[in-house]
């Protein structure tokens, strides 16, 4: 059944075929790290509610190959929305889909989304006030919570206390502790845990096709498949690049020329650095602890600094440049 391909997530899922069966909750915030089936989980759980199949759903399932079902899955079912960067590009755009240039002016839209803003949160809600279009349960989702400004979550405040009858609104987080104690306290946490690397293995090509190595960027991956799918890309730039003296100022110059792109790539490369050092820091003695803690956190505040008005390329460099003399097995 469709909860099943919600992997390894095994209380989340019960909790919410139980919710199914029982009461529902108006607002629920489900919590852990991107990429680990949160997004997955809460369109099952809209499947569930609004599934055709009676017998499937009294077991606190969905069929899956219904028209509710499939509409839901490929996002284009009336009463279930998820506003994400994606739909507020779109919002933003305010062009016609059917333009030869839309998908291009999409793209460039989606590539300045960083914030969920009031706009996007005030056109859902007026959605949320509507009736509804089937005649069963509405489903708000709103990916990335942790980014509302804080006038959007102020604006959702109201419509998630006192939501309409058969309304549900599903935050879901990788930053629980950035969001608003207001808007915690109106919702469920459902916590989600990291996946194991051989999940993450085995499902990094079905959504990464290109991949050269989907052993070793789950590796890297820390529990995610967008982790790890960032992985991927940072470590491939991290292989064009012949080992030597040069190999720092070569990988910075190998960075995507547009800062948004720019930015997560050279945060991806961090990351997989980060967790090289670690794993030589678990196996080192003690003197040499110490040597690797000091480049460690030194790699933590050039990780700060690609979040900053600082160029990508130049940090990157400069940190490949402290660790390039320590014979770093990353591959």
């Amino acid at each position: 059944m469709p909860f099943s391909e919600v992997l390894n997530q095994p209380a989340a899922v019960a909790y919410l075929q139980k919710s199914v069966l029982g009461h529902v909750p108006q607002a629920l915030l489900f919590c852990g790290p991107s990429g680990i089936g949160k997004r997955k989980a809460a369109l099952e759980f809209a499947k569930a509610l609004n599934c055709l199949d009676e017998n499937a759903r009294k077991k606190g399932d969905s069929c899956g190959v219904c028209a509710h079902c499939k509409a839901i899955e490929q996002e284009i079912y009336p009463d279930v929305v998820v506003a994400d960067f994606l739909y507020q590009a779109r919002l933003e755009l305010k062009k016609d889909p059917s333009d030869k240039s839309y998908e291009e002016e999409l793209e460039k839209e989606l590539l300045k989304q960083q914030r969920i803003k009031v706009d996007t949160i005030r056109d859902i809600t007026a959605r949320s006030q509507q009736k509804s279009a089937r005649g069963g349960w509405k489903i708000f989702i709103v990916d990335e919570a942790q980014s509302m400004q804080a006038e959007a979550a102020n604006a959702l405040l109201k419509f998630i206390e006192e939501p309409p009858q058969k309304t549900v609104w599903i935050l879901l987080t990788d930053k629980k502790a950035a969001m608003l104690k207001t808007i915690l306290s109106r919702c469920q946490p459902l916590q989600f845990a990291p996946l194991p690397d051989s999940t993450v293995e085995e499902l990094l090509p079905r959504v990464c096709p290109e991949v050269q190595d989907a052993a070793l960027a789950a590796r890297y991956g820390q529990g995610s498949l967008t982790h790890a799918r960032m992985a991927a890309e940072a470590l491939e730039i991290l292989q064009e690049v012949q080992p030597g003296p040069t190999w720092p100022s070569g990988v910075a110059m190998s960075l995507p020329r547009t800062m948004v792109q720019a930015r997560e790539n050279a945060q991806a490369i961090l990351d997989v650095v980060i967790l090289a050092l670690h794993r030589k820091w678990a196996a080192a003695d003690e003197q040499e602890r110490a040597r690797l803690q000091t480049v460690l956190q030194k790699m933590e505040n050039y990780k700060n600094a690609v979040g900053r008005n600082v160029s990508p390329a130049l940090v990157v460099e400069t940190a490949l440049m402290r660790v390039n003399e320590l014979q770093l097995q990353i591959f």
